[in-house]
Parts: structure tokens; sequence; C-alpha cells
């Protein structure tokens, strides 16, 4: 697992997945590049127009409680985020639902409590998946997390929690994850 570097997006209010693709974008496909078009049109009037999210060039996202909250468990809003170059999240408590979602799409949902006290857009972070440390480059300021768990790492390096079970049938390998 390689270091990623990049510019950070802090959310400074509480994150809804309601929010994060609008109710008018649920019924379009799955597709990264389609649902970057309108992620977070919702939760900042600045990223409502096409691409006005993707289009700041965000590799990460700080939040507080919760994110990705709400109770709708559409996979738009962690396809979009993927789409629009989010590589982690960070926050200090996530919703069990995108939770998921993120993990069967490879996209790492660290836990770091109260980061988004401590970060503003614009940011630069380092995260090193293997040790869990964020070090938000602009400040000169770290944060510790849990390591990112090997099998989020090779699900995303599949591309997916499918493509990973199909690679593992091919391989002869799928009895190993039980």
């Amino acid at each position: 697992m390689e270091k990623i570097q990049g510019k950070a997006w802090v959310a400074k209010n509480y994150v809804m997945s309601f929010d994060m693709i609008l109710q008018r974008f649920w019924t379009a496909p799955v597709d990264p590049t389609e649902n970057a078009k309108w992620v977070m049109a919702g939760v900042d009037e600045a990223f409502n127009r096409e691409n006005g999210f993707k289009d700041q060039g965000y590799s990460f996202i700080v939040a507080g409680h919760n994110f990705a909250g709400g109770g709708k468990s559409i996979e738009h809003c962690i396809t979009g985020l993927m789409g629009a170059g989010i590589q982690a999240v960070f926050a200090t408590s996530f919703a069990r639902l995108q939770f998921r979602n993120a993990i069967n799409y490879g996209l790492p949902f660290i836990t770091c409590r109260d980061m988004n006290l401590h970060c503003e857009t614009g940011d630069e972070l380092e995260y090193d998946p293997a040790t869990g440390t964020i070090r938000n480059l602009t400040r000169g300021t770290s944060f510790e997390s849990v390591p990112q768990a090997p099998f989020v790492a090779e699900v995303a390096a599949a591309g997916g929690l499918m493509n990973f079970i199909r690679k593992r049938i091919a391989e002869g390998t799928v009895d190993t994850l039980r």
C-alpha cells in the first residue's frame, strides 16, 4: 500500500447521503463518471453544477460525525466520490450503510476522531494506509488512525468486491475467504 497525497475538502456540516447525490439522480446508472457529475451538489451550493465538486481536484474528504448518514444506502454516493477523484475519507464516524458500500467499492473510509477540527479545505494531506498515519503537510500536524485493512486494499486493487470475488473464483482461492 503506497502513500497517497493530495488536497482535502473539509466538511463543515453534517453530510447526509441524501445530499451527496440529489434524489433526481438516484435512478442514474451506478457509474463513477456519471455519478461524479453531481456528487456533493446538495451539500454545498458551490458544487450544485455539473462536475462542481470534481473540478476542485480534491483527493480527500475530512468530516465529522456520521459521514454519509441519513439512512439511504445508494451506491451512487461512493461511486460519485471515487469518480470525482476522492481516494480516502477521514471522519469521526460513518453511517454504517455507506461504510459498507465504501468497502464494497474499495474506497477507504478511515475513522480519525475530530480531524475535521484541525484541517481546512485546501490543506495538503499525506495518508499512509500501511501505518494509518495522516500528515497535514500544510499545517505540520499529524493524526493517527488504524491502518487500512489489507482486505479493503485488495478489494480496491481488484476494482470492487464483485471483481475481487470473481478473481478469487478464477484463481480457485475463494474458499480461503471463509
